[in-house]
């Protein structure tokens, strides 16, 4: 059980288009989450073949490819580990169908940090962990900084609107946790590539509602989890 209340950037984008049900049910996966996968690991060796495939340029799939056909020999008689493998190996071909909708922008590309520091918004900490971080030339000497984030789930696909949200707080953590006095966030380089649904979301350049939303819901979430 979780203590303090806790909550993925993409799952709080989803959170704020769903009814109450919905929303409850969301909260009490993250509080109570299944012993078998690590929190937001359910994708890992999808999220990781796409992470090397974009790092690497998007330019070679060989990637893609090659993890895909580790997956493929896996054998398990454990039905939910099949059903994650199986998962995994379907993102790895939807992300291997949208190649040509990947754009970076003639940035440097390096992997996001894997344990990345949270957002906080009324003691809810948000977990964005950007699995792209991007840098480029900005004006003036500095440095145009940006990073994507990744959503897997097909049963969940985002929305323009969710998009919209998860690009804003990666803008915010960005502007928080990646940059220096010589550095501006970018919003193109705020991209989300929603795997689940083969399409790609472009940055959003709106950034100060959403967040002030973000923070409302935040206060919301804070209020609920101690009665979920």
């Amino acid at each position: 059980m979780l203590a303090q209340a806790s909550i993925s950037v993409n799952k709080l984008a989803e959170y704020m288009e769903s009814k109450a049900a919905r929303q409850r049910k969301i909260l009490a996966d993250r509080k109570y989450p299944d012993p078998e996968f690590k929190l937001g690991a359910y994708h890992r060796e999808a999220e990781d073949a796409v992470a090397k495939y974009l790092c690497g340029g998007a330019i070679d799939p060989t990637c893609l490819t090659n993890q895909r056909n580790s997956l493929s020999q896996v054998n398990t008689e454990k039905v939910g580990t099949a059903r994650r493998i199986n998962s995994n190996i379907d993102a790895i071909d939807r992300f291997s169908e949208m190649l040509d909708d990947i754009d970076l922008l003639g940035a440097d590309v390096v992997p996001g940090h894997q344990n990345a520091p949270p957002l906080t918004y009324w003691n809810v900490m948000i977990s964005v962990r950007p699995e792209i971080i991007l840098r480029g030339q900005g004006p003036k000497g500095k440095t145009f900084i940006g990073a994507i984030k990744l959503h897997f789930s097909k049963t969940h696909p985002l929305t323009e609107d969710a998009a919209g949200y998860v690009s804003a707080v990666v803008q915010e953590y960005c502007k928080k946790s990646l940059c220096n006095d010589e550095e501006l966030v970018h919003a193109p380089y705020c991209q989300v590539i929603d795997v689940g649904c083969s399409k790609v979301f472009k940055g959003v350049k709106s950034t100060s509602q959403r967040m002030k939303d973000i923070a409302a819901e935040c206060q919301n979430i804070a209020g609920l989890w101690p009665s979920i």
